[in-house]
Parts: C-alpha cells; sequence; structure tokens
C-alpha cells in the first residue's frame, strides 16, 4: 500500500512523565523506520530537548493551553506550508488547539492517542471540539470501551494501538544484577521487590513503602524494596530548577523519613528517576504497581518483557496487563497489608515468581512489539486519510 501521509506529532507539555516519553519514543521509532515525521513542543520543555537530540524536525509553541490564537495561527502556517495531512495529538489539551487549527485547514486529519482516563466528553463544545478528530487509538480494551460511552465518536473511529516496547533489550544477566545490588545497598541474595513510576500520591507508593511493616520478621529480613523515581515535575524555573507538584513532593519527603525509621530495618531503598532503567529492571524480582487507578502501565509492560511478576491494584486497565495468578497478582488499591501478603505469597513460593515472570515475557512480546505497533499505526494513517 502506497503511503500518502504526512504527520505531524503535537505534544505541548511541560512535564516529563510516561506519556511524554512515550511520545518521544514513538516519534523516534518513526524516525529510524524512515518516515519523515515532526513535532510541535514547547522550547525548553523536556520533549523538545529529547526531540533535538534525535535531530527530528521541531516546531516551536508558544504556550500550552486549549486555546492559544498565536499557536492557532502558527499551526495553520506551518499545516499549509510543509502539507501535512495528519496531525497526531498526545494531550487533551493538543486536542482543543488542533481542532480549532482545523477548522482552517480543510482536508487535514487529526488522530488523537490517548493514553490516560476517558472522562465524559458529550457537551456541545465537547462535540464541537471531538469533530475534528478522525480518530482515537488507546493501548487497552478497556479504555476503548470507555471511549465509546463517553466520548462523541463513532465505534468504527476508535482503534487498539497496543504501545511498542524495544524488546530486545530486556535481558537478564546476573553479573550486571550484582553489580547493580551492591552499588544500591542491595544484597546479592535480597528478593529485589520494586516499584517504578512518578512519586505521586495516587500512584500508591506510599502503601509500598508501608507493607514493609506488615511482612512477618522472616520475609522481611530476605526483602528489599526500591522505590524509583521522582516528585511530579511542574515544570522547570528559569535557572534550571525543578519545580515539583507540592503534594508529591510532599510524599517524597515523608517517604526519607519512613525509610530511616527503626522498624523499617534499612529493607527499603530510595532509587531516583533513571533513564537507562532497564538496568534496574534486571536486578529486581518482583515489580509493584500500586496505583489506585492506571489506564494502561508503560512500567507493568517493561517490568513483564523483563520476565517479571507484577503485584498490581485491581483497578482501571491492570486487570488486563496483570492477569490474576497467570502473570501476577491482583490485589485491591490503598492496601499495605495485601501488597505484603503478595509479596508473601511469592516468596514462600518461589516458583510462582518463575512462572508468572515467564508468563508475562510472553505476553509482553507477543503484544507489544515495535514492528507490529509501527505497522498498525502506519495502517490507522492511511486507513483515516483514505476516508477524508
Amino acid at each position: 500500500m502506497q503511503d500518502h501521509t504526512n504527520v505531524l506529532h503535537i505534544n505541548t507539555s511541560h512535564s516529563w512523565g510516561g506519556l511524554e516519553l512515550y511520545t518521544i519514543n514513538l516519534i523516534k521509532k518513526i524516525h529510524e523506520s524512515g518516515k519523515p515525521t515532526a513535532l510541535y513542543c514547547i522550547p525548553g520543555s523536556k520533549i523538545a530537548k529529547e526531540a533535538e537530540k534525535i535531530g527530528i524536525k521541531i516546531f516551536y509553541a508558544h504556550k500550552q493551553a486549549r486555546i492559544s490564537l498565536k499557536d492557532i495561527f502558527n499551526l495553520i502556517r506551518i499545516i499549509k506550508k510543509y502539507k501535512y495531512n495528519i496531525v497526531h495529538t498526545h494531550t487533551r489539551h493538543d486536542v482543543w488547539l488542533v481542532s480549532l487549527t482545523l477548522f482552517f485547514c480543510k482536508n487535514v486529519k487529526q488522530i488523537f492517542s490517548l493514553y490516560m482516563s476517558a472522562p465524559s466528553k458529550k457537551s456541545l463544545i465537547h462535540r464541537l471540539i471531538y469533530g475534528q478528530v478522525s480518530a482515537i487509538a488507546s493501548s487497552s480494551e478497556l479504555l476503548n470501551e470507555n471511549i465509546k460511552v463517553n466520548y462523541p465518536v463513532k465505534p468504527e473511529q476508535i482503534y487498539l494501538l497496543r504501545y511498542g516496547r524495544d524488546l530486545n533489550k530486556f535481558n537478564k544477566t546476573s553479573h550486571d544484577a550484582e553489580v547493580l545490588r551492591k552499588k544500591w545497598n542491595t544484597n546479592k541474595d535480597d528478593i529485589v521487590v520494586a516499584t517504578m513510576c512518578r512519586l505521586d500520591p495516587a500512584k500508591g507508593v506510599k502503601e509500598i513503602a508501608e507493607a514493609i511493616l506488615h511482612l512477618k520478621p522472616e520475609i522481611k529480613s530476605k526483602v528489599k524494596i526500591w522505590i524509583m523515581g521522582e516528585p511530579t515535575l511542574l515544570q522547570t524555573s528559569p535557572d534550571g530548577l525543578p519545580i515539583y507538584e507540592p503534594k508529591a513532593y510532599e510524599l517524597y519527603k515523608w517517604l526519607e523519613e519512613f525509610v530511616s525509621l527503626p522498624n523499617v530495618e534499612n529493607r527499603i531503598q530510595l532509587i531516583p528517576f533513571q533513564s537507562d532503567y532497564i538496568p534496574f529492571l534486571n536486578a529486581m524480582d518482583i515489580f509493584v504497581l500500586g496505583t489506585y487507578e492506571e489506564t494502561y502501565s508503560l512500567s507493568v509492560i517493561d517490568a513483564m518483557s523483563m520476565g517479571l511478576p507484577v503485584i498490581g491494584t485491581n483497578t482501571g486497565g491492570t486487570p488486563e496487563q496483570v492477569k490474576h495468578l497467570e502473570r501476577g497478582i491482583l490485589i485491591p488499591p490503598k492496601s499495605p497489608i495485601d501488597i505484603a501478603n503478595a509479596i508473601t505469597q511469592y516468596i514462600e513460593n518461589p516458583k510462582l515468581i518463575c512462572e508468572h515472570g515467564a508468563n508475562a515475557k510472553i505476553w509482553a512480546l507477543n503484544e507489544h512489539n515495535w514492528d507490529k505497533k509501527l505497522n498498525n499505526l502506519n495502517n490507522i494513517y492511511n486507513e483515516v486519510w483514505r476516508n477524508k
């Protein structure tokens, strides 16, 4: 099939989390496949800096806002000058911006990648805005069902598009794991139970830490909990210092105090955000996702790609990823005791760690390889363009 699409990606987020990281990884993979692509983003943002490293065409936005006349006129000029016929948006703010822009750019299609929740968008203004969206894609079957109910789009406009991951990078090597564990105050024989996320209260990080207090002494002595991440970044100050979301920063300070308590017994290790996180996954034994409500977790995919079983909360799209007692153990959210019980179940039945981890890796390989993702995405681009 001949490809007639010319795609401009839009992500005007100031933040740097899973959504932004995935956007830039997607653009990088498209670029590496030989298909021209470009990004519209905020100058000085982390996503802009990462895009500059890739060497793709970048256009700079004036600000992140649902309605920005400067950005609307800027996008109209860019779309017409460079003849973009597909605009791929990655945040809800950008949907508004692009939809208003497309009232002045006929025969240009918008595809929106929805990564999180799908609250109701049935008001008159939402019908107007989402009337300019030709397709919505998500990685989650549950999220797509919610889109059908809550968004003013037709079922045939909704696509399941699994995340792509570099699965060939996720290989276990015991020597490297031992070296990294030593660096982070962890014995080679410890069972490393880890989470990897933004340090946000809704991620259930506090409950993961408190689980250590509910382990029997003989289990506790075998476990090391790694909490890996940093508080939610709001923006960077003019002098380059991070400005964190207040509640997230408060949680971080609580964690610093908690891990030093005598009854924690040095069984928790705080690790800052790591851009090269795969070596850390290699050194883990069990992954925990304690989030109160997660649509579809990238960190869970990565953990499964490394062959780790996952303790996850029985909410949102997590059960779709973590099939109970097949790829991991599902527990209620907000429950340190249930996290502790799941850890205990694995420690007392070590074969389960291997069985669930092996099943998880097979599932990740089948569902989340990049070749499949890029092929499916390109099919969506072309199908939307053909239906103009």
